[in-house]
């Protein structure tokens, strides 16, 4: 049963407003790496630039507790993905450095921002310099705790907002 309305939501006509919203209902809780597989950021030395273009730089989030997931407008998992970050944003943003990377160009993520009225801050990806995470893949999240461990890495696409991860990170922020 569930893979036939998998099917055909993904092959009708209702098309990637279908696989949209499969993509959000199948999508799992993320989880906290166990404490014997989280490892320490390599680096915080990484050029970012901001909503204006400003450049900045990771070193200044250190010691603060970092969401970071890479996205794109056109990448259907990213699109299912940002729903959850935005309602997590809106519960966390004050005590979370929140870092929504893209390398797309301003002009077509600023619209699409604002067609879906999201208010987390974009950040905006130097192609020419080297990242401290393993992957950069669209829909890899990473979650860093204020003392500079990975405590969180995912590839996948995740509900971002469910209980038990918010629990997680409100447990993170005590630390």
């Amino acid at each position: 049963m569930t893979i036939g309305l998998a099917l055909l939501l993904m092959y009708s006509p209702l098309g990637s407003q279908g696989k949209l919203l499969l993509t959000k209902l199948l999508a799992p809780t993320p989880r906290f790496l166990s404490v014997e597989d989280q490892y320490e950021i390599p680096s915080y030395q990484w050029r970012l630039k901001d909503k204006e273009w400003d450049f900045f730089s990771l070193e200044q989030s250190k010691g603060k507790v970092i969401f970071v997931s890479f996205w794109a407008s056109w990448h259907l998992p990213s699109k299912a993905s940002l729903e959850s970050i935005e309602r997590l944003y809106k519960r966390f943003g004050s005590d979370i450095v929140f870092l929504i990377i893209t390398d797309e160009e301003r002009e077509p993520v600023e619209q699409f921002i604002k067609n879906q009225d999201f208010s987390f801050p974009i950040t905006y990806r130097v192609v020419e310099d080297k990242s401290p995470f393993k992957s950069m893949a669209l829909g890899t999240s990473y979650v860093i705790s204020a003392n500079g461990n990975i405590v969180l890495e995912t590839a996948r696409i995740s509900d971002w907002d469910k209980p038990d991860f918010t629990a997680g990170l409100s447990s993170l922020l005590k630390q």
